[in-house]
């Protein structure tokens, strides 16, 4: 865990972004978050992890995830798992960041982890004593690997609303979860930094993720 991962104020802008999408039931992505998808640590983290094993990654989800008061506790699952077909072992194909925009304990759900659990063989399911609480203040951040085994805790409060949301990458030769090209509109693309344009996916890697044989920048452009 990464304490004061987000500035004050980034924290605050977020939190009012996503106050105003979340009463609005629709979905979208904060001016905020454009800041966060660039953060050094998550970039680097990143770079360590995915670029040996590919030519550039790609932002594969970004979620707000906000747990209330008596939602129990969520599956214990490794995110890598949606990509089951690539044999291993192999390489890291995920990293994620989980960050606070409220405080995390556990009675208001802080996220259940099995640090080491990234390095066990496939199907081996964490004793008790290994499963740990990520609890942490508004503006920390857990980053963790897609191979990771983890899980949102359950909710115990009478009020207490946990907000947390996560930003993350993927190896560019695999299929993201999140159809970003579908969820963000070309006008709204157009106007974000060159950098999170092409993390969306808006750069063709070698032969993969052109449009017309060429650049799917051009659409921007």
């Amino acid at each position: 865990m990464v304490a004061d991962a987000l500035t004050p104020a980034l924290l605050d802008g977020l939190n009012r972004d996503l106050d105003r999408i979340v009463a609005a039931t629709a979905p979208g992505k904060s001016a905020s978050f454009l800041e966060v998808m660039l953060l050094p640590l998550l970039c680097g983290m990143a770079d360590h992890f995915l670029l040996p094993h590919c030519d550039d990654y790609l932002f594969n989800t970004g979620q707000l995830i906000e747990i209330g008061p008596g939602e129990g506790d969520q599956r214990l699952h490794r995110d890598d798992g949606v990509w089951r077909h690539v044999p291993a072992p192999g390489p890291e194909l995920e990293v994620e960041a989980l960050f606070a925009l409220s405080d995390f304990t556990a009675a208001n759900g802080s996220t259940r982890v099995a640090p080491g659990s990234h390095r066990w063989p496939t199907g081996r399911e964490p004793e008790p004593d290994e499963i740990v609480q990520a609890e942490m203040k508004a503006g920390s951040a857990l980053f963790y690997l897609g191979s990771t085994i983890h899980g949102g805790g359950a909710n115990r409060t009478a009020d207490d609303h946990r907000r947390g949301m996560f930003a993350g990458y993927v190896l560019g030769w695999l299929r993201i979860e999140e159809s970003m090209f579908l969820s963000e509109p070309l006008e709204t693309a157009r106007a974000m930094p060159r950098r999170v344009q092409e993390l969306l996916g808006y750069k063709a890697v070698r032969a993969m993720g052109v449009v017309d044989v060429g650049s799917p920048m051009a659409l921007l452009d």
